[in-house]
């Protein structure tokens, strides 16, 4: 059987990166689907083969929803991970007037939380032997003066610092990847 690859958070990718799944004969995308209909739709002719499974990683519901996707569609050679305020720069940037509080809150809230149960998820279901692994995309946040934006991407470098030599006795890889833009 051929492992599985995710692409998770595709509305926050880049489509350039999204369109790599073409090449994969067993991808999985996931995602608010919604916010990412204009690049599945230009995708699409080439991801015909592609499960598409719409849910959101800001709920406990999606949450479970993917962590189900993943111990159901094994053997998984790779996820790929996207998230708001963590990969892109969906938070307050420089320039515009600060959000509500509540907003703000809220949104680092659902980027921990689905940072940490995909990333737990993932170590659950990943197999050391076939040397799966999981790689956070992430813009650079220096272009971004924003200072949630920096709080969760230091947060991210660190849990992954901290994280990888653990991974890596399990004979799992996690990374990052620095992509240029999350333009669809």
């Amino acid at each position: 059987m051929t492992a599985s690859r995710f692409w998770v958070g595709v509305e926050f990718m880049p489509a350039s990166f999204v369109q790599a799944a073409a090449s994969h004969p067993r991808p999985i995308l996931c995602g608010q689907i919604a916010e990412a209909a204009a690049m599945r739709s230009a995708l699409s002719n080439r991801l015909d083969q592609a499960e598409w499974h719409d849910l959101a990683l800001t709920s406990p519901i999606g949450q479970g929803y993917l962590l189900d996707l993943l111990r159901q569609r094994g053997p998984i050679e790779h996820i790929f991970l996207a998230l708001p305020a963590i990969s892109c720069a969906s938070a307050e940037t420089a320039g515009y007037s600060p959000r509500p509080l509540d907003e703000v809150l809220s949104e680092t809230r659902h980027a921990i939380e689905g940072f940490i149960a995909v990333l737990r998820g993932a170590e659950t279901a990943l197999d050391g032997a076939i040397g799966a692994g999981l790689t956070l995309l992430r813009m650079d946040s220096a272009e971004h003066s924003s200072p949630m934006v920096h709080a969760l991407a230091a947060f991210a470098d660190e849990w992954i610092a901290r994280e990888t030599e653990r991974w890596a006795a399990q004979g799992l890889s996690l990374a990052q990847l620095t992509v240029e833009s999350v333009d669809q």
